[in-house]
């Protein structure tokens, strides 16, 4: 942001300080590109904007430790309320692909390797009534956090955040 904007004096060095900084050899460590695919590769992350129950039937949510959904004013469909309730099974493989399943698709945890469910909600009722699946289920889901935004000033309106963590995980 400009100085004048902020009030804070906007640092620019002199001719002196440049040739200064040459002179002595300081530059920033540069890093190797191996290193920096090391770094890129570790955090993967991939999204799909889609229909949260096609998205998960089609095993978008396999080898994912998170889970982000954004349901309408209704909540989450009954397709992926379903596969969030089914308890973890330890013996399903831990795949990135619907491919490298064995099981047949009736048995498949599609949302299995989820430790964490962040569901925004612009509906509280639909909230209130997925969240008490969630809880009352036997997929070990608790409640970590919700919290309220307002993000259209001036109305009535509130999104709601909430975390979900699950216990028995590998």
């Amino acid at each position: 942001m400009p100085s004048e904007v902020t009030g804070r004096p906007t640092y620019r060095p002199t001719k002196e300080k440049l040739k200064e900084r040459k002179a002595s050899g300081k530059r920033r460590k540069k890093i190797k590109s191996t290193q920096f695919q090391k770094i890129r590769n570790e955090g993967k992350v991939s999204y799909t904007v889609a229909s949260a129950t096609k998205a998960l039937l089609e095993g978008q949510a396999l080898g994912a430790e998170c889970l982000i959904v954004d349901p309408p004013r209704k909540g989450l469909d009954d397709e992926v309320m379903s596969q969030l309730c089914k308890p973890f099974n330890p013996k399903q493989p831990f795949v990135e692909s619907f491919d490298y399943l064995y099981e047949s698709t009736w048995n498949t945890n599609f949302a299995n390797d989820v430790k964490t469910l962040i569901y925004v909600s612009c509906g509280f009722d639909a909230l209130a009534r997925d969240c008490d699946k969630l809880l009352s289920g036997n997929a070990g889901w608790t409640l970590e956090s919700a919290t309220g935004y307002v993000l259209f000033p001036g109305s009535d309106h509130v999104e709601t955040l909430a975390v979900f963590r699950r216990r028995g995980r590998r």
